[in-house]
């Protein structure tokens, strides 16, 4: 399962075929709601006389145009050409219905602006010029035809209309919607071509951003590494030289970096899980020895915080396919969090169990609660949105969207049911035989 978090920027490309399909069901949906305004107003009135066949077949070519742009797409053709094929498509259309409905006695090539402020934004200003040329052309070209007597008029307003005697107002018709249509592409293509560029900038900010941070990131696990190895030795070699005050500071200092080194741990596999690069190493597993195992080192805390762990851990749940780290950390992050936010003399208490296809865990506690309008938001990317805790820290708002990210490349998902005063369950789905597809 990709991870594919909501606060990452589109890449230029995706940008463009999230507009380009937005252009083409909104471009479906105007022609269809003419369609209907023009039927209505001949079967409600009578004024019309709209030939109903051509009509018809007109929105038909719209609706293939438009499945064929949103095929095109999921196929994953690129988004340009795609969009190059479309707007032409869609030019041809409201030509004909120029034409079927009533040449220069019609509103409708009103529409041909649309099409050039949707080519500005999935073209540019280039394309989108083009685009406008290509549609005086079209329009001249069925005024001259209409003028000419090459084709014959569609007295759809049941009027009589002679094109040869009304050159004059042709014309001045055809500049009506020729210089709008050049003046939008500029204007529409220029603002485009500012936005592209500042989404550019922006894209290359964020991935200077995360190059920087995993460097960074990187460069403090050896160094803590070594720390921390330094530290064990130092306890295995003069441990028993030691009083109880020096050894529980030692302690200390060593939970301290091991701790310091899993955030850093955590931070490079959240960059590895959003950059899709992170393989997941699966293997049958234990849950219930799994939980026991990630809750025993936080009983010590617990206890020196006054609270109480109580594991109750379903029957028959069987091995789950996971990835033992992952899952460890996920489970061990949010009794972290139950630990920080839960007063003196309260419980928290992991329940395990098993319903079809999926395993629950849930890890419940009767601490502070979480506000609703926050109950989504804490699973972002540093998205601390609770407050402090009781000893006056806040947490680094990674270690919810690291068991957001953990919990769903494994095709599973994670929640969160709060009340203010009253504590908070988190809950996380895994799917027993691993994730689909894998």
């Amino acid at each position: 399962m990709k991870v594919n978090p909501k606060f990452n920027l589109l890449t230029e490309e995706a940008s463009d075929a999230r507009d380009l399909r937005n252009t083409l069901l909104i471009g479906a949906l105007t022609i269809l709601v003419f369609g209907i305004m023009l039927l209505g107003t001949e079967s409600g009135t009578g004024v019309l006389e709209i030939p109903t066949l051509e009509t018809s077949l007109i929105a038909l070519l719209a609706a293939f145009v438009t499945a064929g742009g949103l095929i095109a797409l999921r196929l994953g053709r690129p988004a340009r050409p795609t969009a190059w094929a479309a707007l032409l498509g869609y030019t041809l259309v409201v030509t004909l219905m120029v034409h079927f409905t009533g040449g220069p006695l019609t509103p409708v090539p009103a529409l041909y602006l649309l099409v050039v402020v949707a080519a500005s934004f999935l073209l540019g200003k280039n394309g989108a010029t083009l685009i406008a040329v290509l549609s005086a052309f079209c329009y001249a070209l069925i005024l001259f035809l209409e003028y000419s007597e090459l084709l014959s008029m569609v007295l759809i307003w049941r009027q009589e209309f002679n094109p040869r005697e009304r050159g004059v107002l042709l014309v001045i018709n055809w500049l009506a919607v020729a210089v709008p249509a050049l003046f939008t592409a500029q204007l529409a293509g220029t603002l485009a071509e500012r936005l592209k560029t500042t989404n550019a900038h922006l894209r290359q900010s964020e991935q200077m951003r995360e190059n920087m941070t995993e460097m960074i990131v990187h460069d403090l696990r050896n160094p803590l590494t070594s720390m921390i190895g330094g530290l064990e030795i130092l306890r295995m070699t003069l441990g028993e030289q030691l009083d109880v005050e020096r050894t529980n500071l030692l302690d200390n200092a060593r939970r301290s970096g091991q701790l310091l080194l899993g955030m850093v741990e955590e931070m490079l596999t959240v960059s590895k899980m959003e950059a899709e690069a992170f393989k997941l190493n699966l293997e049958p597993l234990d849950l219930h020895a799994l939980i026991a195992e990630c809750a025993e080192p936080m009983r010590m805390l617990a206890e020196m915080e006054d609270l109480a762990i109580e594991l109750e851990l379903g029957e028959n749940v069987g091995v789950v396919r996971c990835d033992r780290k992952l899952v460890s950390r996920v489970v061990t992050n949010l009794l972290s969090n139950a630990l920080k936010y839960t007063p003196a003399g309260g419980n928290i208490r992991v329940t395990l169990g098993r319903a079809g296809g999926l395993v629950t865990v849930c890890v419940a506690d009767n601490g502070i609660g979480i506000p609703v309008e926050n109950q989504e938001r804490i699973f972002d990317k540093f998205g601390v949105s609770t407050p402090d805790d009781r000893h006056g820290r806040r947490g680094t708002g990674l270690g919810l969207a690291f068991c957001r990210m953990a919990v769903e490349i494994h095709g599973g998902r994670i929640w969160v049911e709060s009340a203010v005063g009253e504590g908070s369950s988190f809950f996380f789905t895994l799917p027993v035989d691993g994730p689909a597809g894998e």
